[in-house]
């Protein structure tokens, strides 16, 4: 099988508006991530589970700065990617936006608990 289908059903037409709502919806729950971050600051660096942000606080004596622009620039990187592989190989690009999705998508009922 050389082509990469979502399904019969779907047609192809439509496969690039699936994949920019999936693209968006990354974008959208990191910065849903990255405002309560910034909200909850003064808490933060006690309650951050990540231990590169946990790094990137201490590197930044406690302010959450450093941490917030380090995420944001990952973003950015992998949206990008995402794009430049869309153009490329769109097998590896729907392969890897399906699972950023679902962890964006768990990151964010996470942090609705």
């Amino acid at each position: 099988m050389n082509r990469f289908y979502l399904a019969s059903i779907v047609p192809r037409a439509y496969y690039k508006y699936y994949f920019s709502i999936l693209w968006l919806a990354i974008g959208l729950i990191s910065s849903i991530d990255l405002y309560w971050a910034i909200k909850n600051q003064c808490t933060i660096a006690q309650n951050e589970e990540n231990p590169i942000g946990q790094y990137l606080i201490q590197l930044d004596q406690g302010d959450v700065a450093l941490f917030m622009g380090v995420k944001m620039a990952g973003t950015i990187l992998a949206l990008g990617i995402l794009i430049f592989l869309y153009h490329w190989k769109q097998r590896y690009a729907w392969t890897a936006i399906v699972f950023l999705s679902l962890a964006q998508f768990w990151l964010l009922h996470y942090l609705g608990r």
